[in-house]
């Protein structure tokens, strides 16, 4: 099952994301490996994943090799409440400090598919990272300048940490729905 399809708020994960971000970006570029996602009806430009099994690092990669523009801001489809308050917050970091990359951090850790990357020098990066064998999500972030976005700072714009949730099984895609049906300001709808 392609978790992008699956329906939370009457619309499919994708679509959510799309929709909140739409107002943010020139284009929107979903890298996939699923051909179900050309017959969706989705206004969206699909790149197939050259490497589809390989992992998130290359497929950061490819993301950002398919990107025309300088900074790209990378979602997990599976994300169905991204915030566009969120990534305004980090759009506006990125702005103001220059960073190569603008990164919520959690409690638990970093959040690299929910972040800004300014394409040319991180995609160098992560191309170093794994010609060297690197295939983790970090790996490359000392080779670029990052800017953290701890708690306090993103809970202003998003108090629940809502925008990180994800689907991944399906306990959690009956949660999204509880939480889609409980507040209407959880995310957009078709």
């Amino acid at each position: 099952m392609n978790k992008a399809l699956l329906e939370v708020g009457g619309a499919p994960i994708v679509a959510r994301i799309a929709r909140a971000l739409r107002p943010l970006v020139d284009e929107q570029v979903v890298l996939t490996n699923d051909a179900s996602l050309a017959t969706s009806g989705l206004d969206l430009r699909l790149v197939y994943d050259p490497e589809p099994h390989a992992g998130v690092l290359p497929a950061l990669a490819a993301g950002l090799a398919a990107a025309r523009g300088d900074l790209c801001l990378a979602v997990a489809c599976d994300m169905p409440f991204v915030s566009g308050a969120l990534f305004e917050l980090l759009l506006e970091l990125q702005e103001r400090e220059d960073a190569d990359v603008v990164i919520p951090r959690t409690v638990e850790f970093l959040e690299p598919m929910h972040a800004v990357y300014r394409r040319v020098p991180v995609l160098d990066a992560i191309r170093v990272a794994l010609a060297r064998g690197e295939q983790r999500m970090i790996s490359y972030l000392g080779s670029v300048r990052v800017r953290e976005v701890g708690e306090v700072d993103w809970q202003r714009v998003d108090p629940s940490g809502r925008a990180f949730f994800n689907v991944n099984t399906p306990d959690d895609l009956s949660r999204a729905e509880e939480l889609a049906r409980s507040d209407p300001d959880a995310g957009p709808r078709r």
